[in-house]
Formats: C-alpha cells, sequence, structure tokens
C-alpha cells in the first residue's frame, strides 16, 4: 500500500495550487479525523468488551468441564460426563465455523448443554450437591457473557456511516493529488497522507469486522477448550488457505 502510493503521487501529475481544493481538503481532513477517531474509538471499545466476555466464556466452560469431571467421578453420572465432553465439542466447533455477526447461530449448541441438564441423576452426598450447584453457577456467568457477545458481535457500522468515511477519504485524497506539485517534498508528503488514510481505513474495517487480532479472541481461546476435553484441536480449511489461522506443531488437529 506504501509502494502504491508512493508510486502513483510520483507518476499521476497534479493541478498545483487552488484555494477552493485546499479549502475543501481542509474541510474535508478535519471532518475524516473526527469521524475516523470517534468510529475507531467506538470499535476498539466494542473489541475490549468482546475480549473480556470471551475470557469469561473460555474460563466458564473450562470449569465447567471440570465441574462435570468431578461428578463423572460418581458412577450415576458418567454417562452425563460423557455427553458433556461430546455437546462441548459441537458447540466450540460451530463457533469456530461462525463469523463474529452470526454468533446468535450458535444457541441451538449450546442450549443443549443446557438441556442436558435434566439428565443428570438424582444427587446422594453433599459433594454431588455443591458440584451442581456450582455448575449452574457457572453457567449462569457464561449465558450472560454469550449474551453480550451476541449483542456486541452485531453492533458494526452502518452503510451510511461507512458512505461517510469512504466519501470524506476519497475527497481528502482527490484534494491532496490535486494540489500536488512536481517537487520532491509534495511527492512524499502526498504518498505518506494517502497510505496513512488508507491504513486507518484498513483499521476501521478490521474492527468492524472483528478480524482485527482474530487469532487471539476468536480462534485460540476456544481450542484449549479442545485440549482440556481430550479431543483433538479443530480448524476450518477455509481458515488455513486464506491464513487467518497458523496450524500448531504440537498438536493434533482435525480439518473441517
Amino acid at each position: 500500500m506504501l509502494l502504491a502510493s508512493f508510486t502513483a503521487a510520483y507518476i499521476i501529475p497534479g493541478a498545483g495550487k487552488s484555494d477552493v481544493v485546499t479549502t475543501v481538503l481542509t474541510v474535508a481532513g478535519i471532518l475524516f479525523a473526527i469521524c475516523i477517531g470517534f468510529f475507531i474509538t467506538d470499535l476498539w471499545s466494542r473489541f475490549e468488551n468482546i475480549r473480556g466476555s470471551v475470557a469469561i466464556e473460555v474460563s466458564g466452560l473450562i470449569t465447567y468441564l471440570h465441574f462435570v469431571k468431578i461428578l463423572g467421578e460418581f458412577k450415576a453420572h458418567r454417562a452425563f460426563l460423557k455427553k458433556q465432553t461430546e455437546l462441548i465439542d459441537k458447540y466450540v466447533k460451530k463457533f469456530i465455523s461462525v463469523e463474529w455477526h452470526d454468533y446468535q447461530y450458535t444457541d441451538p449448541e449450546f442450549n443443549a448443554i443446557l438441556d442436558s441438564l435434566k439428565e443428570i441423576k438424582e444427587l446422594k452426598t453433599n459433594k454431588e450437591s455443591e458440584t451442581y450447584s456450582a455448575i449452574l453457577s457457572v453457567l449462569g456467568f457464561v449465558s450472560d457473557a454469550r449474551k453480550k457477545m451476541t449483542i456486541l458481535g452485531q453492533d458494526r457500522l452502518s452503510k451510511a456511516e461507512w458512505t461517510v468515511v469512504l466519501s470524506l477519504s476519497i475527497t481528502l485524497i482527490f484534494c491532496l493529488f490535486y494540489l500536488k506539485e512536481p517537487t520532491t517534498t509534495s511527492i512524499v508528503f502526498t504518498g505518506l497522507l494517502t497510505s496513512v488514510t488508507l491504513l486507518l481505513l484498513l483499521i476501521l474495517q478490521d474492527l468492524d469486522n472483528l478480524s482485527y487480532g482474530e487469532e487471539t479472541i476468536s480462534f485460540e481461546p476456544y481450542e484449549r477448550i479442545f485440549d482440556v476435553i481430550g479431543k483433538p484441536r479443530f480448524y476450518l480449511k477455509k481458515d488455513v488457505e486464506s491464513k487467518r489461522i497458523t496450524l500448531p506443531r504440537d498438536k493434533e488437529y482435525r480439518l473441517g
């Protein structure tokens, strides 16, 4: 992008000074700075909230599994333990298969985990009762985190907001090239400011799609759940081919 911007700044001739274009550049630059700053700040706050909710959900599911394993120590609950392993495996695989704005489509798999609690046999000891109470508490935290992520995943920039930002960026870049003079300083600043403008748009897009740091918040935390339940990690072929994720060298994995 940097190379393309400087090449364009070097090749495309400018018209030189213009009071009207200079005024438009000033106004467009100020409006672009205000809009891009506001949107990036808002989307960054959204990213941090989702990152916090992911930590709650993943740690909650891992804790839930440990409590289920405690119940599984009792003969009456061993079938329940085995079923939970399969249900959570199915849930995490579904999560990895959807994008953040479609997070609500994981509801059936999570609800299946909640519905399976009805199958727990009679709790005969204090240890069983206390563990069951802890399970309900943990799933409550996970459920709250999921509701928050569902809302945040759908909280994206509207078409109108993108139209405003793109219109201002196009106007800004046009004015930069229009006012460009055949001097080294003018070419350098035109190429540099064009690169920065495009880079800000790409950052905005990544934050809007939640593809910014996605391996850290969207893949790796949930892949650790497979380690806990003793199953190979799960990755999608399309994510590997597009280099969204890096396959582990020291762990077994499945491709779907």
